[in-house]
């Protein structure tokens, strides 16, 4: 298969607003209790309950594709009502991580390689060290009947974004200015990317700005009366181990949530490109991923990151570099990104 064909594939479902599910989907997905598990599967809340009440309650919000299966979206969410706030963290798609002996080593494989979303959940906890309470997985269809369902959400674009591939049936073409889109015009926002110098990265950051705008329609327009048109919407398109009673406890938090304690991160670290194989990877920075773990998802300072150094090639000297970089991750607030 091409690398067009492979890039083509990644980013038209990269950019499912599969993100937005840490905060409207934990709302959406008490429709889940009874349809995509047996109950013995599910999240036990009485295990649950005994987490330490300062402990943050994570999960890990997914997006595949349809045609090669990858989780191509994938973003850690804590709910950290010590605090009083929420944190995502997104996890870029082209993530080194050794997590099969397999030539393969971008993160968005790891499901398949592993056995599933609960797999990768593991995983990913294990290496971060921390607990990953559960997962969410939703498709493109559902997102864009989310955005419809509450009324579109209001956004400025800086810049008009214009794209078209026939043969992916991609066609972008979004005015500059104060807008309010549809679910159809916020999938052209988030599946665009060609405009951006840094390519996905880029594209991160504009999915940062939609998700504020889409909690803010989220607070001023979901109710006890729409909220059966919202779940409706997308009934049977989520997957999800999380159990109705903590669906609605999470939801019910988010909506309590200010703006200012709403934050956004990138995995911190940088791209690299392969010695040998010329591909594109993105090499997590791990000390700025220790702090940053530690300090949103319940991670000790104790417990050491990665341990066995998965998320680095042991024999590029570009990898290690940038492994072993000190940087800091970059925060930004809902409220910053009006």
């Amino acid at each position: 298969m091409g690398e067009k064909l492979k890039d083509q594939r990644k980013y038209v479902i990269a950019v499912i607003a599969v993100l937005i599910a840490a905060i409207l989907g934990v709302v959406l997905i008490t429709l889940c209790f009874g349809r995509n598990e047996e109950p013995s599967d599910r999240v036990n809340d009485e295990d649950k309950a005994e987490k330490s009440a300062d402990q943050p309650y994570c999960i890990l919000v997914m997006g595949s594709d349809a045609v090669s299966g990858l989780y191509d979206v994938m973003t850690l969410v804590s709910f950290d009502s010590a605090n009083e706030r929420i944190c995502i963290l997104q996890l870029p798609r082209d993530t080194y991580a050794e997590y099969t002996e397999g030539s393969y080593k971008k993160l968005n494989g790891a499901s398949r390689a592993l056995g599933g979303a609960k797999e990768l959940c593991g995983f990913i906890g294990e290496c971060f060290q921390i607990s990953i309470d559960g997962y969410v997985c939703l498709d493109l269809e559902a997102f864009r009947d989310s955005v419809d369902a509450i009324g579109g959400v209001e956004i400025e674009l800086q810049k008009p974004l214009k794209y078209t591939d026939a043969d992916q049936g991609l066609y972008i073409d979004l005015p500059s200015g104060v807008q309010v889109l549809d679910g159809k015009h916020a999938e052209m926002l988030v599946r665009y990317r060609k405009g951006y110098a840094d390519g996905d990265l880029g594209r991160l950051d504009v999915q940062k700005k939609f998700l504020a705008a889409l909690f803010a329609s989220f607070k001023e327009k979901v109710s006890a009366e729409n909220i059966a048109q919202i779940i409706g919407s997308i009934i049977g398109r989520i997957d999800t181990d999380i159990s109705l009673s903590t669906a609605v406890a999470l939801g019910l938090y988010a909506l309590s949530v200010e703006n200012s304690s709403l934050v956004f991160s990138t995995l911190p670290g940088e791209a690299v490109v392969g010695e040998q194989s010329g591909a594109s990877y993105y090499v997590m920075s791990a000390s700025a991923a220790d702090r940053l773990l530690c300090e949103y998802f319940g991670k000790s300072k104790e417990d050491e990151i990665d341990k066995e150094r998965l998320f680095c090639h042991p024999s590029s000297k570009s990898f290690i570099s940038a492994y072993e970089k000190e940087t800091e991750a970059e925060l930004l607030r809902a409220d910053e990104l009006d």
